[in-house]
């Protein structure tokens, strides 16, 4: 349907016809005395335009290749020949099939002194930005001066000359004279479509013959810019090949724009309708897929013929056609060719007198798209077809859709002209835009589908982020405001000497539990009531959000034409029928085509499992390499000076340098990975292109999951299980021993490692993608296209010292620097939504331990659509337009993630939080209060237990030291002879020694576990078991509750709104009406007309008894009887 989503009147984009009705006549101002001052409407780049027989004519597409000269190092003649041939056939090929093609040199000063004076002689070209309202528009031109105007002449006739010498040189018996073809064009203002191509295809053989005669003199290498455009004809039959839904009849009952769609009611929030109109006047029309048999039924909605077509999809057409077209090699050159004559006189032959009508393509010309749709260029296992393929053999540097041109914002007049590009730059990727709604709309008309779903889903994103990063401040404050009344942390801050906890393998001497009293209480502040309220909460939106995202995707899918898109679109990709050595024929067509055996897809398939595989291992050894670092570390920090600074900040220390370290070599990983994953891809020779993206999604997915959580899963699940009697404490010189968890548990060095990662790698990630692209482009025109810069700059130079006043003209050329411009990959899009994807994973994952993971996301994403936004409209080349019906497989990844969410939040709340421990001592021993379960949780150990390696003597006066090192250090000490004692003195028998001795009971010591004491062999107690029982039964139930509240979400809400499936049915109902009858309105076009008059009848009646809110999805009684009088007239 063509909706009510805002849409950008492109001037740029509309062709430029003398004899087009639908185009107004404007006056042209010239005025040589012009002053710079800012203009009403925004000035026309007239190099996105091609100066045809006497039209400019938009350019749809750019090709772009150098001829290089005869001593360069890097090509041959023979090289440099064949690959001229082989653009010969290709764009004579693209010419046969109708569309106009026009080269131009880099350096052609000529063009440009031409363009100046048809910017001054030519009446033609109208102000397409202009207000409805407006009868006469004037378009004000800076003039030239009489001087400029002189010199352009003059060199234009010197051009002339040299192209009458040329053309007297080659012997080209088909050329006229070059004043009998101004006559002629004088005496012609409107040239028909054959008329026009055949004279196109004289100049074109004039212009190579030429260049083929000047090859061995070229001095430098010459970059050519081959400009293509379709017209308005060739596009209605690509269209109806393609399957391209038009609008046939206007919807009466449109849907409403939704609340996101509009924004917040501020002004700064939402967009200007006037710089975003609606289209067709603000109506909505019902669309179909386009036949040429009901032309009749689609034309008298078309308008102006320039507007029928948005930008993005006639790029797209375009390209498709591109990407069909075949080249020939050299041997089979001449033979094509003299087919492809004989094979037109003979059809020439059989219609004499005979002139296609300008609103159709001519029946060669239709059967020759017919041909190239059909897999004619497959049927013998022909892989010399395509552009892709040219651009991988280096025919072809570049090949890409223009954009609009960008130019300062005082010159561009009032933003209600501007182009869409301008529009984008200055209302969407600009960072001040960033409360304001996006023009998604305009986004889809301008870059297509692909792209406009993938903004369209991380806008939408964020506002469901909206209210999990609220409730995440209100949850991290909670825990900052109780944690003073928590019993179990203010037993652990207080208690002074009442729990001598044992050695453990990073503390290998006694300590006091109150050393750990920072740790307790941030972990208290992560780890309450409220975080495990609020980890339910984001697991019921982890499942949820797929789901609504879901109807959110129906609706822009209705909205965008995009419902009920045929699979036979999908393409063979280039890559694989060039590689493909075998052909079958494919059951569905009954065509050959190119495949690869089973075999060889199972063998790259399980080197690709291999590589994969090994990455995964690679990765949990990576992780196991940081566990050993962090207890080296630990290690070490016991062993330096306790007055050091870094020992007492030993308990952050560790963790954070730990997670430093594994977000740098994730990100190492990554790259390489990257590189590995596409050459992997590459290798398995996927059919298609969707095919191709799903390989290349699960490859980068599944590492990219254990990469990043790898080390926070073994913190959260791995860890807290990981607990050691103090009669195992020899073991860790032997052999391999794990670290445990502090004593108030690992969530607070659970936090950290989430923290880092996740922020850490938002921030490079946002700085990398910002930075990196503008120096790229900076570096590819410093040092890979540095000759093309300085041809520019000479060009432009000369240009402006002609005369002063030129200076004020526009000489940028867009398809100039858009070639300089990098180019938008396949798997650009890819890695944006794989990065929005990981966020996911983190925010719900692990909102436990980290709530204010949501407000971090929230603000990434900010900043993340404006900095994509910036590199999509200023630093990329404009992509080539894909359709698409949605996010595609990220939707199946999404459920997974959200699956993962639900087991994550169950066992971290289980496992590693202290709320199942402290709910069952709560309810079974404590009667409803937690005093006491501090020392519920410590199980006593006797020292006459230790091993015998053990030296108990020894760690006493280790403990001692420590405790004389910390009472120098205070200002009062409970020893009164603490202060006349020199620790470099320390003996483990002195007085003071054994008065601390006296004090502190080391027979027994303490450690975190659910055991008995020495008498019952420490033995697991039954609290033990109860807590094992809760904890497992807490999963079960937790999962559930999640899962049965989704159920009543789908249940509830339905996955296709209401208001949506009503459009559908009503447009589907429409379709089947306009197709009945279709072929028998082709064979016997007198009953048009009555078709005609009955479509009137139904809508007047519709409209007469419609409803208010939407329309009646039943047919009624009087839509019966139309029908059968419809069919009685047939």
């Amino acid at each position: 349907m063509r909706s009510n989503g805002h849409y950008n009147v492109n001037g740029d984009a509309q062709g430029m016809n003398v004899n087009n009705n639908h185009h107004l006549q404007h006056d042209i101002i010239v005025n040589s005395n012009y002053i710079h001052k800012k203009a009403n409407i925004m000035p026309i780049d007239r190099s996105k335009f091609m100066y045809y027989n006497g039209q400019l004519l938009p350019v749809d597409y750019v090709l772009v290749y150098t001829r290089y000269h005869s001593n360069h190092f890097r090509r041959s003649h023979k090289f440099n020949r064949q690959h001229d041939e082989y653009r010969q056939f290709f764009q004579d090929r693209l010419r046969k099939l109708g569309f106009i093609i026009v080269e131009e040199r880099l350096t052609d000063e000529e063009n440009d002194l031409l363009n100046l004076r048809q910017a001054e002689t030519s009446a033609d070209v109208p102000d397409n930005n202009s207000n409805s309202n407006n009868e006469e528009n004037h378009v004000l031109v800076r003039g030239l001066s009489t001087l400029q105007r002189h010199v352009s002449v003059r060199l234009q006739n010197i051009s002339l000359h040299l192209k009458k010498d040329t053309q007297d040189t080659t012997h080209n018996n088909d050329g006229t004279s070059t004043d009998a073809m101004n006559e002629e064009e004088e005496e012609e203002e409107s040239i028909q479509l054959n008329d026009s191509r055949e004279d196109n295809d004289d100049k074109t053989e004039l212009k190579q013959s030429s260049q083929t005669l000047n090859e061995n003199g070229l001095q430098q290498d010459e970059r050519y810019f081959v400009k293509i455009h379709a017209p308005f004809e060739v596009l209605l039959v690509l269209a109806e090949k393609l399957k391209v839904k038009l609008p046939f009849s206007e919807n009466k009952a449109p849907l409403k724009p939704g609340l996101l769609d509009q924004g917040l009611p501020c002004q700064f929030t939402r967009l200007d309708p006037t710089e975003f109109p609606k289209p067709y006047n603000g109506k909505t029309y019902f669309t179909a897929c386009y036949q040429k048999s009901l032309h009749y039924r689609f034309s008298e909605h078309f308008g102006d013929i320039d507007k029928v077509f948005r930008p993005a999809e006639r790029s797209r057409l375009v390209y498709e056609v591109l990407l069909r077209c075949p080249y020939r090699s050299p041997e089979l050159l001449i033979t094509a060719s003299e087919e492809a004559k004989s094979e037109t006189s003979e059809i020439d032959s059989a219609l004499p007198n005979h002139k296609p009508q300008q609103t159709h393509t001519s029946d060669i010309q239709t059967l020759k798209i017919e041909e190239l749709f059909t897999s004619s260029t497959r049927r013998s296992g022909m892989k010399d077809t395509g552009i892709e393929v040219l651009l991988e053999e280096s025919v072809y540097e570049a090949a890409f859709p223009l954009h609009d041109q960008l130019i300062r914002k005082e010159d561009a007049g009032e933003p209600e002209t501007w182009n869409d590009r301008m529009k984008l730059y200055h209302r969407w990727a600009k960072f001040q835009n960033i409360f304001r709604v996006q023009p998604i709309h305009a986004i889809r008309d301008y870059y297509g589908e692909r792209l406009a779903f993938y903004f369209a889903w991380l806008g939408w994103y964020n506002s469901l982020l909206m209210i999990p990063s609220i409730l995440g401040i209100f949850v991290l404050l909670w825990g900052l405001l109780s944690v003073k009344y928590d019993r179990p942390t203010l037993d652990i801050c207080n208690s002074t000497s009442s729990y001598l906890m044992c050695p453990k393998i990073d503390r290998q001497a006694y300590w006091f539990l109150n050393e750990t009293c920072f740790n307790a209480k941030m972990s208290y502040v992560f780890d309450n009531s409220a975080s495990v309220a609020f980890a339910i909460l984001i697991s019921v939106f982890a499942v949820s959000v797929n789901f609504l995202w879901q109807r959110q995707e129906n609706r822009l899918q209705f909205e965008w034409d995009m419902t009920d898109i045929a699979e036979e679109t999908e393409t063979l990709r280039p890559d694989f029928e060039r590689r493909a050595r075998k052909t079958v024929i494919n059951k569905v067509t009954d065509k050959l085509e190119p495949y690869v055996p089973a075999y060889k897809r199972l063998i790259t398939y399980i080197s690709s499992f291999s590589v994969v595989l090994f990455m995964v291992l690679l990765v949990l050894a990576v992780v196991a390499g940081i566990v050993v670092y962090r207890l080296s570390v630990s290690a070490a920090f016991n062993s330096i000076d306790r007055e050091m600074w870094m020992y007492r900040w030993k308990p952050i220390i560790v963790p954070i340098t730990g997670a430093l370290i594994n977000l740098i070599i994730i990100l190492i990983l990554q790259y390489f990975y990257e590189i590995l994953a596409i050459w992997l891809t590459n290798a398995e020779l996927h059919r298609t292109d969707k095919t191709y993206e799903a390989s290349l999604t699960i490859k980068m997915f599944l590492f990219q999951f254990v990469n990043y959580y790898a080390s926070i899963f073994y913190i959260a699940l791995i860890k807290p299980l990981i607990i050691y009697k103090p009669t195992y404490l020899d073991r860790h010189s032997t052999a391999f021993r794990l670290e445990e968890c502090d004593v108030s548990g690992c969530v607070w060095e659970l936090a950290i490692q989430l923290i880092i990662i996740m922020v850490g790698k938002q921030l490079i990630s946002n700085i990398w993608e910002f930075y990196f692209s503008k120096l790229w482009n900076m570096c590819r025109k410093r040092i890979q296209f540095r000759q093309t810069v300085r041809q520019i700059n000479e060009r432009n130079a000369k240009m402006t010292q002609m005369h002063k006043q030129t200076s004020t003209m526009n000489l940028k050329r867009s398809y100039e620097e858009d070639f300089l411009l990098q180019p938008f990959e396949l798997t650009t899009l890819f890695y944006e939504y794989l990065e929005i994807i990981l966020q996911f994973g983190f925010v719900t994952f692990f909102c436990l331990a980290f709530p204010l993971a949501p407000l971090f996301a929230l603000i990434n994403n900010i900043f993340e659509i404006r900095i994509d936004a910036l590199k999509v409209v200023k630093e990329f080349r404009r992509p080539m337009a894909r359709r698409a019906m949605g996010i595609g497989t990220w939707n199946s990844i999404l459920n997974i993630m959200a699956k993962v969410t639900v087991l994550s939040n169950a066992f971290l709340i289980a496992i590693t939080s202290e709320y199942i421990p402290r709910q069952v001592y709560y309810w079974t021993i404590g009667n409803r209060s937690l005093n006491g379960f501090l020392n519920h949780t410590l199980a006593p150990f006797h020292s006459s237990d230790f091993p015998t390696i053990i030296n108990r003597t020894l760690l006493e006066c280790q403990f001692i030291e420590a405790r004389l090192f910390d009472l120098s250090k205070k200002s009062a000490f409970f020893l009164p002879f603490a202060q006349s004692y020199h620790l470099l003195d320390f003996d483990c028998n002195s007085p003071l020694a054994n008065e601390i001795r006296s004090q502190i009971d080391f027979s027994t010591c303490y450690y975190k576990d659910y055991r008995l004491d020495h008498t019952h062999n420490y033995a697991r107690s039954y609290m033990f078991y109860y807590v094992m029982v809760a904890r497992l039964a807490f999963v079960i139930v937790f999962e559930h509750f999640v899962y049965c509240i989704l159920f009543l979400v789908r249940n509830l809400i339905l996955r296709v709104p209401r208001n949506v499936r009503a459009q559908l049915d009503r447009c589907r109902y429409l379709v089947q009406q306009m197709y009945w009858g279709a072929e028998l309105y082709a064979q016997n076009p007198n009953l048009i007309k009555k078709d005609e008059n009955r479509v009137r009848a139904d809508e007047a009646d519709h409209e007469h008894k419609r409803q208010s809110t939407l329309p009646t999805l039943m047919t009624t009684s009087n839509e019966f009887s139309l029908n059968n009088n419809a069919s009685l007239d047939l």
